[in-house]
């Protein structure tokens, strides 16, 4: 039974019949687009689809240029009556509520037409209103809702694909163990190269290509099922990104590296192989096992868009995705092309010019004016000026082709903020700081030199009171300062802001965990847990969770396991080994991941920001275990490293989950990947410690001086040895008014945004106060001024206006810039810079000549009467 509405369009119970057809281009789309099941042109005339793409923002199209993910979503639209089609936009109304990542327009378009469903059965609904409820239900339906998914992600899924063949796991095995070792080499050096991601895909796809074709398809047969080298087909999409899935999750930093030099080197402590292997498994795989808990926050949820992960999907689309009927250059070509323009581009800012990486030409005017450094320069000042790079390094320092515009926006406004509170805090001259450089991450004693961490401690390593009474309490930059506060800030911040507005996400989680781990004093939880998580998907009904119902998940229970294993593991290092560290204390680690790992992981999910606990762990150990460096240092491996790895894992599980990777295939990879990491990495750390001389000195002549260690080292020094006490309560008083002030700020917007009749839709304070993290010693204004320019032109610009380029190239363009510059990098590093040589001309001086370079302070020590600043000798706090 039909009901005729408007201009001779029916609706029967599947949806549109047959209505007029007035072509404007003056070809039917089913002839234009033969190649394509030409059944669903039936369904609307060429008008509605054209008046539906400009409403997405393709501006540009037209019907002899249509995306594939139209063509895919009106091809479903035929399969969504009316009524389903409103109830889709209803859920979904709800459901994306206050949702930065939606388009605002889209979302009042939703309602607009959901509004329209009482018209259908009274004077009927104008048909291009019909098509619109249609097409979009069926975008949320069928494919997302959002561009950036539809940008990259295919919709549906093909299971019989291979994954975990022999040929990705070799591959990813190698590739592994090659870019563990070369990270974990050249990490300690003070320019930093690595094999990221990215040139590693690129790697894979040749090294996959090349094995499809020569190796030999030998194997065995076992129980009917072949096990060979080599399978009869080409190299897969699947393949490529599980190969890349497991590479990336041993990519990032091994962060007991830290551990393990600064006790070796700088408290010179004899630790075994022993230790170091199982401090390392420890703090690795709790991190895995925080990740499984997290997936029905953020990795199941369509909302969990994770825009960082977007480069990682384009790149294996570009190599091995099939395009059809897109004009223009298809994106495989596109990305070699970017790639190889970065590449050679990449000389010039890094060798040739220099000028191009910091282009500081204000300070070129009057080079002596310290002032003028302090507040335009790119190497020691706040970077303020409008062109101060033209170096991609420089410049996507901060992703600007991935994050949101709102979201770069909303963090650029905030290191803008720590820029001016910069300036008030250095011209105030607050505790003495102009005796100081303006923005530097040392650490300085009163007489303005830097603070050397040694001379204040005894021969254990622990705090000697007569060696810091006359040598001198440690000094921050104005800088630092407002970095410090920040941080300080942020914590509390966090914790109010996100009880309020996410109190339903975060109640509901901690009372499953709490039910869970209560319940698992009976076997017949266990059983009943290992049934429901194969069906953990159920209960979300987006295109991609539909299609991942094919392949089993992986129990929550093993994840559990792990947890659990890993921290007994935990227990005993810390018991057995002479770390002076108390058990208690991996459990306040514990705590306090479990308070702020879903906040903030939900914040990277939306956002793309991200912040570790690393600050909040140093600073809450040093009151509870003052005098007790190695034990603070320990426990932040804990703290920090399982909030990072967890978020590592967990990326990677919604790429997987995108790309409809095997869950059990990926968490037996990436158990295989993570172990074999841990021996790799111990390995080249201790051939560097043995091996090369004077390594981590400061004067080592391969530039091998560790930065980073030396760094942690002062962190546990300053916050272990001094402790937290004397910091807050006498050198630095300001900075207990940090978490008061980062309290109030969470409360304020947080109960603005929930219960305000009026809230900017696309403002988040966590990510403001993130703005100004960023702006962290050396970090300044330089490194975020140019990607806020581009931010705003692909982000935005060519968002609003040209979303067809966009879509097919923005992803793409990241990735070729990324694979490029990193390979260039690579090639310079061996090719010219290790060896040092240099251009010595005004175009590789002038940045660093001056004020700017060498970093003055605003007043000179000698001008004091004693010769100091602050406290006397023998009088320190």
């Amino acid at each position: 039974m039909s009901e005729t509405i408007k201009d001779n369009i029916t609706f029967n119970e599947k949806g549109y019949t047959k209505g007029t057809i007035n072509c404007t281009e003056g070809v039917e789309y089913s002839e234009r687009l033969s190649n394509h099941s030409s059944e669903f042109s039936q369904w609307y005339k060429d008008e509605q689809l054209l008046h539906f793409m400009r409403k997405l923002g393709y501006t540009n199209r037209t019907l002899y240029d249509i995306p594939e993910d139209i063509i895919y979503i009106v091809k479903k639209m035929p399969e969504l009556t009316f009524e389903d089609s409103i109830q889709i936009l209803k859920d979904s109304i709800v459901y994306h509520k206050d949702d930065e990542n939606l388009p605002h327009d889209q979302y009042e378009e939703w309602k607009r037409l959901v509004e329209l469903e009482n018209s259908y059965s009274k004077e009927g609904v104008d048909e291009y209103d019909s098509f619109d409820i249609r097409a979009f239900a069926s975008a949320i339906k069928f494919h997302s809702p959002y561009q950036e998914v539809r940008a990259v992600v295919d919709p549906d899924d093909d299971p019989t694909i291979p994954v975990e063949t022999f040929r990705a796991y070799f591959l990813a095995v190698i590739w592994s163990i090659i870019g563990s070792g070369f990270n974990e080499f050249f990490s300690h050096r003070v320019v930093t190269i690595s094999l990221e991601t990215p040139i590693i895909q690129m790697f894979l796809y040749l090294c996959g290509k090349a094995w499809a074709k020569t190796v030999p398809c030998y194997g065995i047969t076992v129980r009917g099922t072949k096990y060979g080298i080599n399978i009869n087909r080409p190299w897969t999409q699947k393949e490529q990104m599980f190969a890349t899935l497991l590479y990336a999750i041993c990519q990032g930093t091994f962060y007991t590296h830290y551990n393990i030099l600064t006790q070796k080197l700088f408290y010179h402590s004899a630790f075994s192989f022993g230790y170091q292997f199982l401090l390392s498994l420890s703090v690795q795989f709790i991190g895995f096992g925080f990740a499984g808990i997290l997936r029905k926050f953020v990795v199941y949820p369509a909302r969990a868009l994770w825009p960082t992960v977007m480069p990682t999907i384009a790149i294996n689309k570009a190599l091995l995705g099939k395009e059809k009927n897109e004009s223009g250059m298809s994106r495989y070509k596109f990305f070699f092309l970017t790639f190889f323009i970065m590449f050679i581009y990449n000389w010039f800012p890094t060798y040739i010019i220099n000028i191009l990486n910091t282009f500081n030409w204000m300070t070129w005017i009057k080079p002596s004016n310290i002032n003028l450094a302090n507040i335009t320069g790119g190497v020691t000042g706040l970077g303020i000026n409008p062109i101060s790079s033209f170096d991609w390094n420089v410049i996507s320092s901060n992703s600007p082709l991935v994050y949101p515009f709102w979201s770069y926006l909303t963090q650029y406004l905030g290191s803008v903020l720590a820029a001016l509170i910069v300036v008030a805090i250095y011209y105030s001259n607050y505790m003495n700081c102009q005796y100081l450089p303006m923005f530097t991450n040392s650490l300085y004693t009163n007489t303005g030199d830097s603070f050397k961490v040694t001379n204040i401690l005894d021969s254990s390593n622990k705090l000697d009171l007569k060696k810091y009474q006359s040598y001198s309490p440690p000094y921050y930059s104005a800088g630092n300062l407002v970095t410090y506060g920040a941080f300080i800030c942020a914590y509390p911040l966090m914790i109010a802001w996100s009880f309020i507005v996410h109190s339903k996400i975060l109640f509901s989680a901690f009372k499953d965990w709490a039910l869970s781990l209560w319940a698992l004093r009976k076997l017949k939880a266990w059983v009943i847990m290992y049934k429901s998580d194969y069906k953990a998907l159920d209960d979300y009904d987006d295109p991609h969770s539909i299609a991942m119902r094919n392949y089993k998940e992986v129990p929550e229970w093993w994840y559990f396991a792990i947890l659990i294993a890993s921290l007994i593991v935990g227990i005993a290092v810390v018991e057995h080994y002479p770390t002076n560290t108390p058990v208690w204390g991996l459990f306040v680690s514990l705590g306090f991941n479990f308070v702020f790992l879903i906040p903030t992981t939900i914040l990277q999910a939306t956002t793309g920001f991200s912040f570790g606990l690393n600050l909040l762990i140093e600073m809450v150990m040093g009151y509870a275990l003052p005098g007790n460096p190695v034990a603070i240092m320990i426990l932040k491996a804990f703290g920090y490293n399982i909030d990072g790895q967890a978020d590592s894992y967990v990326s990677n599980l919604k790429i997987a989950h995108y790309c409809k990777i095997p869950p059990m295939a990926l968490f037996r990879g990436q158990c295989v990947i993570v172990l074999i990491q841990i021996f790799v990495n111990l390995g080249v750390l201790n051939w560097q410690i043995s091996n090369i001389k004077n390594f981590c000195t400061p004067h080592q002549d391969a530039k091998f001086t560790c930065p980073d260690a030396v760094t942690y080292y002062n962190a546990s020094v300053v916050w272990g040895a001094i402790g937290p006490k004397r910091i807050f309560n006498h050198i630095y008083p300001i900075f207990k008014w940090c978490w008061l002030i980062g309290a109030c700020i969470g409360v304020l917007f947080g109960v603005w945004k929930r219960w305000g009749r009026f809230y900017p839709r696309n403002f988040d304070p966590m990510l403001f106060v993130g703005g100004m993290l960023n702006m962290s010693p050396p970090y300044n204004l330089m490194y975020y001024t140019p990607g806020m320019i581009v931010s705003y032109i692909s982000q935005y610009y060519m968002k609003r206006h040209h979303l067809n380029l966009w879509e097919k190239y923005n992803y793409v363009l990241s990735a070729g810039f990324s694979t490029g510059l990193v390979l260039s990098a690579i090639i310079i590093f061996f090719a010219v810079q290790y060896r040092d040589t240099s251009f010595n001309w005004w175009g590789n001086t002038v940045s660093y000549a001056g004020a700017d370079g060498a970093g003055y302070p605003l007043k000179n020590i000698s001008d004091t009467a004693n010769g100091y600043f602050g406290y006397a000798p023998g009088h320190y706090p």
